[in-house]
């Protein structure tokens, strides 16, 4: 258990990494735990088309129960 119980807390150093680079986006940083080159942007893009096709798909099933539509 001193292993674990001895950990240095590094939460104070990540902040002040991440807090230096604000005119950084997040997915181009490169740090502790994070992808680096373009699989970081393969993610994001992944993220974004998922949110931006679950929306579509949201709103589509909106106007079709609006309009009264079953199928």
């Amino acid at each position: 258990m001193p292993g674990i119980l001895e950990k240095t807390n590094k939460v104070i150093d990540y902040q002040m990494y991440f807090q230096s680079n604000a005119s950084t986006p997040l997915w181009k940083l490169k740090g502790p735990g994070r992808l680096g080159g373009p699989a970081r942007i393969g993610f994001v893009y992944l993220y974004f088309g998922s949110l931006a096709l679950g929306l579509t798909g949201s709103i589509y099933g909106v106007s079709n129960m609006a309009r009264g539509k079953k199928n």
